[in-house]
């Protein structure tokens, strides 16, 4: 059955996180959705190949028609799993978010200061308030605590994430989304050894080479524990994808050897792994 989040609160909870959180779990995300327009796009989406969308419902809807109206059709729905998320905060903690932000609140004007705008955007949602299946107060929570909140109401903490691994050169540029890069530019090359430097890191006699080096052991191991570490912090916090890149020279043979082995590695430990060795056909 095609699944539909709901994500709705006060300007300044946390619905931008909320939706870059569904966003990396696949989910098809509209912000700002006028009521008006809300059941065309549901009648889109039923006869798309989208499996999972979300959609923000909030005060800015109801400009252009009834969003709690359409949200209480669209629960009634047999066609669809619908979920309606709800987030708040204090009055306190909007006022001092908008104050870091310098972002100006929706229902603010000339004549309207933020706290009053704050309180007329409380009386507006709590229509919403009222038929939302969970409810998540932000006073307190951090950017990854409020996702990792959501994973566990969404259930989707269960669901495994998954580690990039991308071997590369230097001599083309480091890839620019890796959350982490390791250098093993230090290790013994294979490259200036007669009969390997036609190979890559992938072909057994390269592999032969470098396990003749304790350190190459050693290194790999190091990576695994340091890895180990973020990505289960980054996993419990809601991130679903962590992207590793480890560079030499060319990119063809230690680099190469090095994401094999630390791809095999974090699958012995469950860990789902995808290699990527982008510059080995490179010459």
């Amino acid at each position: 059955m095609k699944e539909v989040i709901i994500v709705s609160g006060m300007s300044g909870a946390g619905k931008t996180t909320a939706m870059g959180f569904l966003e990396d779990l696949g989910y098809y995300c509209v912000d700002n959705v006028p009521g008006s327009v809300l059941d065309e796009l549901l009648k889109l989406f039923l006869n798309s190949n989208l499996e999972k969308l979300a959609l923000v419902v909030d005060v800015r809807s109801e400009a252009l028609g009834d969003p709690v109206g359409s949200v209480r059709r669209l629960k009634e729905s047999r066609e669809l799993r619908v979920i309606v998320v709800f987030l708040e905060a204090s009055k306190e903690t909007l006022v001092k978010r908008f104050a870091f932000t310098r972002r100006k609140h929706p229902l603010q004007r000339n004549d309207v200061g933020l706290e009053e705008a704050i309180d007329k955007e409380r009386e507006l949602l709590a229509p919403l308030r009222e038929i939302a299946d969970h409810v998540v107060d932000t006073t307190n929570l951090t950017t990854h605590q409020l996702r990792g909140a959501l994973g566990q109401l969404l259930g989707r903490l269960e669901e495994k994430g998954v580690v990039r691994i991308i071997s590369f050169g230097y001599k083309y540029g480091i890839p620019t989304d890796v959350d982490f890069v390791f250098d093993v530019r230090f290790l013994p090359n294979p490259y200036y050894v007669p009969g390997l430097s036609q190979k890559t890191g992938l072909d057994e006699e390269v592999e032969d080479f470098l396990k003749n080096y304790p350190l190459v052991e050693e290194y790999v191991m190091d990576m695994y524990r340091i890895l180990k570490k973020a990505v289960d912090s980054y996993f419990k916090e809601g991130k679903k994808i962590v992207s590793v890149g480890i560079g030499c020279t060319g990119g063809r043979h230690r680099s190469v050897y090095v994401a094999r082995k630390l791809s095999e590695i974090l699958s012995e430990e469950g860990i789902r792994t995808v290699e990527i060795h982008r510059d080995i056909e490179k010459v």
